[in-house]
């Protein structure tokens, strides 16, 4: 690597080499034509620079400082970080900022989009809304843009001194560099897996070279995810599978549709909107929000911590489970996992322990059914917010379902966890060799042993 570009220099300076560029492939614009490569002055960003970039690797290799989210993204930063070396950061058409030292040129959108974040910190405080002409007049901090120089924005972003010949007041000044300070750094960052070798990646390399003395305000993560797919297929008018956001939501309704996106998959690849899954999740949310009501409502649940039998500790154990099952999921942004856990497993658990109840002719324990319906009711207000609120009111809560703090889960205990699934098992079996069971058999015999074969217990005491 540290001979090739002295030979290139070598042998272009004996007028024995020349360059010479062309696309890897057939490039096409978005107006179907053919793209050429032109030979012409260039601005560049060296992010191949040998300190900047090991810098940036550094960060992203770094658990404790940044979190990818997915190992196939966390491979994709490393493999840019790799291969990044000059970039082309100017155009001489279009919309953007003029390069300040060249003004010929416009910076290209990509290089001019890298540290945008931090503005939103303060643009509230300088622009303000419906504002986007920077009218002085529509300013909240009564701020023309003329007056927002280098040093204002030094002292603002990074250590510098307030500046003493600004027309900003120093009191706007000081607000807006609190600002900057509080909502720093960007823990959170959600895009396109497509702006990964880019956009992403060059913003990772800007706020190392803004801040490069203050490695805790680069970003700490990057969420991604592809394009939307509808019923595993690509939206197209032509299919009938096109969705725009407000029909969808009229369709299925608010809480349905973020159902249906939150089960459309936590992977970096395309996610599956399943139509199905939104329709189904109507009658759903309506089913739950009826039993959840009645139940509680209802007279008669046992009571008392000495009547807990051992189906009634099997759903708190479970629902201990799912509480913090699902937390790692949502903080992790793995979203359909954290479905599967606090809605889908928290209804097979409660179905379960109620046709037991059932079968048994004994009523539901109060406090097992009260903390389970809590908890999937605060469980899943990241999903679905409205029908969480308006159980929250309905089982006579105070506040708002979406303040109220993660349910508290007791230690789960791993026996019961495998007692029960044993019993789950094994129930399926007898249901299905009953099910196999010739006509007239209506009684059959359970054998459980009271110990082990020697060779097992060996083996067992072995481990």
């Amino acid at each position: 690597s540290d001979a090739k570009p002295k030979i290139k220099e070598e042998m272009i300076a004996a007028g024995e080499a020349h360059l010479y560029f062309e696309p890897e492939s057939r490039v096409v614009s978005r107006t179907n034509d053919d793209c050429v490569v032109a030979a012409t002055d260039q601005w560049y960003l060296a992010y191949g620079e040998e300190s900047w970039t090991q810098a940036v690797r550094d960060h992203i290799l770094d658990e404790e400082k940044f979190n990818s989210y997915d190992p196939i993204a966390q491979g994709k930063y490393e493999y840019t970080v790799g291969w990044l070396k000059e970039w082309a950061c100017t155009r001489q058409f279009g919309l953007g900022t003029f390069l300040p030292w060249d003004t010929q040129w416009v910076i290209e959108s990509l290089s001019d989009s890298t540290i945008y974040m931090a503005y939103y910190t303060i643009a509230h405080v300088l622009q303000g809304a419906d504002n986007l002409t920077g009218d002085s007049s529509k300013s909240p901090g009564g701020i023309d843009p003329a007056d927002l120089t280098d040093d204002v924005f030094n002292y603002i972003f990074r250590k510098a001194p307030m500046p003493t010949d600004s027309k900003i007041k120093p009191e706007i000044m000081e607000k807006c560099k609190k600002e900057f300070r509080y909502w720093y750094p960007m823990d959170l960052r959600v895009s396109a897996k497509d702006l990964i070798p880019n956009h992403l990646t060059m913003a990772l390399y800007n706020h190392a070279a803004i801040w490069d003395d203050e490695p805790e305000l680069w970003p700490k993560g990057y969420y991604t995810n592809g394009h939307v797919l509808v019923d595993a297929e690509k939206m197209s008018k032509s299919k009938g599978n096109f969705l725009m956001m407000d029909d969808t939501i009229k369709q299925f309704s608010v809480d349905a549709t973020r159902f249906a996106c939150a089960d459309a998959g936590d992977s970096i690849e395309d996610a599956n909107f399943s139509r199905e899954t939104a329709d189904a999740t109507i009658m759903s949310l309506v089913n739950e929000n009826t039993w959840i009501v009645e139940t509680l409502a209802a007279e008669g649940l046992r009571t008392g911590d000495d009547s807990l039998n051992f189906m009634d500790k099997v759903l708190i154990n479970e629902t201990n489970r799912a509480i913090t099952s699902a937390a790692g999921c949502f903080s992790g942004m793995q979203f359909r996992e954290g479905l599967q856990r606090c809605w889908f497993e928290m209804l097979l658990a409660r179905s379960e322990y109620r046709s037991w109840c059932q079968d048994s002719g004994l009523a539901m324990h109060k406090d097992a059914v009260t903390k389970w319906c809590e908890s999937i009711v605060v469980m899943i207000c990241p999903v679905c917010p409205h029908w969480s609120e308006k159980l929250w009111k309905e089982m006579g809560k105070e506040g708002f379902a979406v303040r109220a703090p993660w349910p508290v889960a007791g230690e789960e205990d791993k026996l019961l966890s495998r007692q029960a699934k044993f019993l789950r098992d094994n129930l399926k079996n007898f249901r299905t060799q009953a099910g196999k069971a010739k006509k007239g058999w209506k009684e059959s015999s359970i054998l459980v042993t009271g110990s082990f074969p020697e060779w097992k217990g060996n083996v067992l005491l072995g481990m």
